[in-house]
């Protein structure tokens, strides 16, 4: 799951950063976009390992309700619950390979030079990967509930709630490694070997039920069981996740503000 995207064609020049905030955020957003048309494996790391995933464990433990799933079908159970998954992987790989390869490639130093503050670049970082998170998550139940078939959400608000959570949560993690680490290869390496184990332990692989007491008693601090948790509540109306939705906010809140002062206090 690896995804190093180019330098901008262009650096922005400082006529850009006099537009307004809202303005240049949203500008320096489509650039980024844009460069990330040209790299398909983006998609690819972001996509397809939660989608492939989810194809092989909703196959394996079937369609049918199951009390070592809530009572609820493991097809379900775990589309449902890869929503939260695919925002894990954004979060922990997608986006700090991409905006580390930016600082590693002098993209970040330029945008500096331009005028563009710290906050500036966090914020179109966060609305990047709102994009990014909306599009992988949409292939991911379209393909899989085409393959298993998908029962409707018990309750559509609280979904989208929990979604937006999420987004929120692991969007802000992203941002908050990448402005820490110094390169695409680091905040890959680190990525995976966080994103493993809470991918196995936060939902996305055995059901809570068959996990020793010491691994619940680990999932239960994880923010990614917690956003898994509430979807699966929302979306099946039973879950044996935890659910807190303070949790992950207060991750969220916490991850922005170091993704600030990290990249205020960063000159490269």
């Amino acid at each position: 799951m690896t995804a190093v995207p180019r330098p901008l064609a262009r650096p922005f020049t400082p006529a850009l950063a006099r537009h307004g905030v809202v303005r240049t955020t949203l500008r320096l957003t489509a650039a980024e976009l844009r460069l990330l048309r040209r790299e398909p494996m983006v998609a690819v790391g972001l996509i397809g390992f939660p989608l492939a995933t989810v194809l092989v464990l909703a196959g394996v433990f079937g369609q049918a309700p199951d009390p070592e799933f809530g009572g609820v079908a493991p097809s379900d159970h775990y589309l449902a619950g890869y929503v939260g998954v695919v925002l894990a992987a954004l979060g922990l790989i997608t986006i700090p390979v991409h905006l580390a390869t930016h600082r590693e490639l002098g993209v970040l130093r330029r945008f500096r030079s331009s005028g563009l503050s710290a906050g500036v670049v966090v914020a179109a970082e966060i609305a990047l990967g709102a994009v990014l998170g909306t599009v992988a998550v949409t292939v991911v139940l379209l393909v899989g509930a085409a393959v298993y078939g998908l029962q409707l959400p018990d309750d559509p608000v609280g979904v989208a709630g929990w979604y937006l959570a999420g987004l929120a949560c692991f969007t802000a993690i992203g941002v908050a490694l990448g402005s820490l680490l110094p390169s695409g290869r680091s905040a890959n390496a680190l990525g995976n070997l966080v994103f493993v184990p809470l991918f196995l332990l936060g939902g996305g692989g055995p059901p809570r039920a068959v996990m020793t007491s010491a691994m619940q008693s680990l999932s239960d601090v994880l923010p990614l069981s917690h956003l898994v948790g509430g979807l699966r509540l929302s979306w099946l109306g039973t879950t044996d996740d935890p659910h807190a939705l303070w949790w992950p906010m207060s991750v969220a809140a916490l991850a922005v503000v170091v993704a600030v002062v990290i990249a205020r206090r960063r000159t490269d």
